[in-house]
């Protein structure tokens, strides 16, 4: 249901995905909304700032797709247990990713253990049991920018004063995209190889 992306920015995990209806329950009718749900790694004292952009009428097309949607975006997050810490909605402040808009939602927690634990996205507000199973049986997708049945997210999580590790979002694994220094280090290596191969192809 969600399209799964990721890079690294400035020490952040930025995630990609879409909300919309499907037949979770099974019922034949694709009337249930999915939920996104993430889990990840921290170590003891990391404080990490989970900021969402969901709203494209801020001129950003998230997926690339063309078009431009928006939601009012509502985040849960868990502890290993499944307990609730905290939610976050609506969020007032400018924040990095570039979102300036009320519906967008955001959360800053400190994590005092080490472990895993999990962040839920969807729309409006929705139950814990929901969270945790991943969609809201019978709610239709509600669109507050364009007239598009689903709508495009982007989940920023800056992590600072420890670490973030092992992002899996829907129980797919993010795969991390070197920092810059390292994307430097393998450029020259790949020019390296490069020229090596000119240098062979001019010998033969």
């Amino acid at each position: 249901m969600a399209g799964i992306a990721a890079s690294s920015v400035a020490g952040a995990t930025v995630l990609n995905g879409t909300i919309a209806n499907f037949d979770a329950d099974a019922d034949g009718i694709a009337d249930d909304l999915n939920i996104a749900r993430i889990t990840f790694n921290v170590s003891a004292g990391t404080q990490v700032f989970f900021d969402v952009l969901a709203r494209e009428s801020t001129g950003v097309d998230l997926n690339g797709d063309g078009l431009i949607t928006g939601f009012d975006s509502y985040l849960m997050l868990f502890d290993a247990r499944g307990n609730t810490l905290t939610i976050g909605d609506d969020w007032m402040a400018p924040t990095p990713d570039g979102s300036v808009d009320f519906f967008d939602s955001a959360i800053r927690w400190t994590f005092a253990e080490a472990g895993t634990y999990m962040i839920t996205l969807g729309q409006g507000t929705y139950f814990q049991d929901e969270a945790l199973q991943g969609y809201e049986a019978n709610r239709p997708y509600d669109a507050f920018i364009g007239n598009q049945n689903f709508g495009a997210w982007r989940l920023t999580m800056t992590a600072t004063g420890g670490t973030l590790s092992d992002v899996v979002q829907d129980g797919v694994p993010v795969s991390q995209v070197p920092e810059p220094g390292s994307l430097l280090l393998l450029g020259a290596g790949l020019a390296g190889v490069a020229a090596a191969r000119r240098k062979r192809a001019a010998r033969l």
